[in-house]
């Protein structure tokens, strides 16, 4: 039992189900980031201010707060436009209230006049919901040169705020804020308080503290006077009362920043997060019903016949990679169908013996026989040569889809129709989430959570192998590779393998073992128990004859790998740099593509 414990913690099952979580963890990293970019975002960056050539000849504006908290504000505005062309005037108000962060001023019941008669009022949300924008005008109308007035009345409610100190409650507004961009040449404020202000402070000006003068203090009743005053210049009150604090109105949770994030709606975010819960949990489902239960791996001394290295690490790990391809070179050594030698700048593959050698190969590593021309023909690979990469890349991509279909045609591996919808299904959530983050629905980044949660639950089902399932008889191929496996993997002093005059089997497992990724265990054993170095194998030429074999099934697997990648880049790079763009001549753009070399 100890021996299957320790395979199974290292082993190749322990990888896919690593990968696994990590993918999950960095797409909800990532899916995360992308919700809370808006709140990031939420001030706007400064802009230079814009002139403006209209001018508030008179600002008249009456503030009524009921013992709710409740505001009514009606403006009338006077407004000089000199010269022809302009088609209105716009409002903006600004929901968020630095003293009362959780609530949302949000005026309601807007309604604006233009010389006494209704005009066309177009109201938005911009800068992601945090402002409320009145457009008033029509684009097809411009106004006549002269003096137009303007009355706009709305309602915010609950806005009184608790203050500190013997008196519990304040008015603290801007009761000319400071985003009008025109001159106003004199202002009339009048604000009728629920109670008797108490203590009043009157400002003008953005973080001063005094400049205006509140009449009225002691009444209900406070007035202020002002102007002119210069564009972008706030007007604010300060006046407490003797009276309990009111609830906030339109207030949430959460505060303003997270309005783009969260919405407006708290229960429109928990019908959300129920979603993206049961969205990730069916993702989940679909994505472990992709996971297989391992057999029992019985130890076992030799690999099932009639298959060769490739097709065994495919149904051992359902993946197929560059080991399993210089494995498959290995074995077709090891079976004497070619000779492998390596050679300063790369790896030469000789057929030695035409088609009784390769007689004597699975059909898989058979198909390896196309880097060839024939009997006693060569191949090349050499270092950063574009015409070896480009036919390796295209031998790589041969023995992947063998290895797939060999597996389907013997019976070993069905696939799964349903998970691959689901992978569709799953790439769809994701493309979904990015686009929710950016349109937000109901106002919210956090809608992308229901796609997006699916997606990260069913990341599984786009892992190499969810597509497909083991069938009985592959199972129990499985079993038998994982046993053999254990043998070639583990250390002796967990699973002992006799090489009494059975040294051979080294060389002759070393393309299984460079298949399963543990050449290094392999060697290391043979060490271990025969007390010498492996043995130079003998279908191998003499650029092998090192001197210290140490380490040698390794570093031929990395000297391979290198060799192979960097052929397969250089192939890569020269199609980019001849694709062009624009369907114009370009060198190694055209037809007929190819060339020769070695391995």
């Amino acid at each position: 039992m100890g021996a299957r414990t320790g395979w199974v913690g290292i082993g190749p099952a322990s990888v896919p189900c690593m990968a696994r979580w990590l993918l999950r963890l960095l797409a909800g990293v990532a899916l995360l980031g992308a919700i809370a970019a808006p709140a990031a975002q939420w001030k706007s960056s400064p802009t230079d201010p814009v002139f403006e050539e209209t001018t508030i000849t008179r600002y008249v504006a009456t503030f009524d707060i009921d013992e709710q908290g409740d505001l009514s504000a009606t403006e009338e505005l006077t407004i000089d436009f000199p010269y022809e062309g302009k088609h209105g005037i716009f409002r903006f108000w600004d929901i968020h209230d630095d003293n009362a962060p959780n609530a949302r001023r949000l005026p309601e019941s807007i309604i604006i006049t233009r010389d006494g008669q209704p005009d066309e009022v177009d109201i938005t949300r911009k800068n992601r919901g945090r402002y409320v924008t009145a457009r008033v005008g029509s684009p097809s109308i411009t106004l006549t040169p002269g003096l137009h007035t303007y009355v706009i009345s709305y309602t915010i409610d609950g806005v009184l705020i608790p203050r500190s100190g013997e008196l519990p409650t304040q008015f603290y507004w801007n009761v000319i804020p400071g985003g009008w961009q025109q001159e106003i040449d004199s202002a009339d404020i009048t604000i009728n308080l629920p109670t008797a202000a108490i203590a009043t402070q009157c400002a003008i000006g953005a973080g001063a503290t005094a400049g205006c003068t509140a009449d009225g203090q002691g009444t209900s009743t406070i007035r202020i006077q002002a102007g002119p005053l210069p564009p972008r210049t706030p007007v604010t009150l300060s006046a407490g009362m003797q009276l309990p604090t009111p609830p906030a109105g339109n207030s949430l949770p959460w505060t303003t920043r997270y309005d783009p994030v969260l919405g407006s709606s708290p229960l429109k975010l928990l019908l959300v997060l129920l979603a993206a819960g049961a969205a990730a949990a069916y993702g989940g489902m679909l994505s472990r019903s992709t996971k297989e239960q391992e057999p029992a791996f019985p130890l076992q001394y030799a690999p099932p016949p009639d298959i060769g290295p490739a097709q065994a690490n495919y149904i051992l790990t359902e993946t197929v990679g560059k080991e399993a391809f210089v494995a498959s070179m290995l074995y077709a050594a090891e079976r004497g169908a070619v000779e492998l030698d390596k050679i300063p700048s790369g790896w030469t593959l000789t057929d030695k013996n035409g088609d009784a050698g390769w007689a004597n190969v699975d059909d898989v590593t058979l198909g390896l026989a196309g880097l060839l021309s024939g009997a006693h023909t060569s191949f090349t690979a050499l270092d950063k040569n574009v015409a070896s990469g480009k036919k390796l890349k295209s031998q790589l991509a041969k023995l992947e889809s063998d290895t797939r279909r060999w597996a389907t045609y013997v019976g070993a591996m069905s696939s799964q129709h349903r998970i691959e919808l689901g992978g569709v299904l799953t790439v769809a959530g994701a493309i979904a989430a990015a686009a929710l983050c950016i349109w937000r629905p109901w106002g919210m980044s956090a809608l992308a959570l229901v796609p997006g949660m699916f997606a990260i639950g069913g990341v599984g089902m786009l892992m190499t192998g969810a597509t497909t399932k083991r069938t009985a008889s592959g199972r129990d191929l499985w079993s038998r590779i994982g046993g053999f496996h254990r043998v070639l993997s583990t250390s002796s002093s967990i699973e002992r393998f006799d090489f009494s005059g059975r040294e051979e089997l080294f060389t002759a497992y070393l393309p299984w073992a460079v298949a399963f990724g543990c050449a290094e265990e392999w060697a290391s054993k043979y060490r271990t128990e025969v007390g010498t170095e492996p043995p130079v194998p003998l279908y191998l030429g003499p650029g092998f004859a090192y001197s210290n074999m140490n380490n040698f099934a390794g570093s031929m697997v990395r000297d391979f790998s290198s060799t192979l990648d960097s052929a397969i880049s250089s192939y890569e790079a020269s199609q980019r740099s001849s694709s062009g763009g624009g369907g114009g001549f370009s060198g190694g753009g055209g037809g007929g593509g190819g060339g020769g070399g070695s391995w």
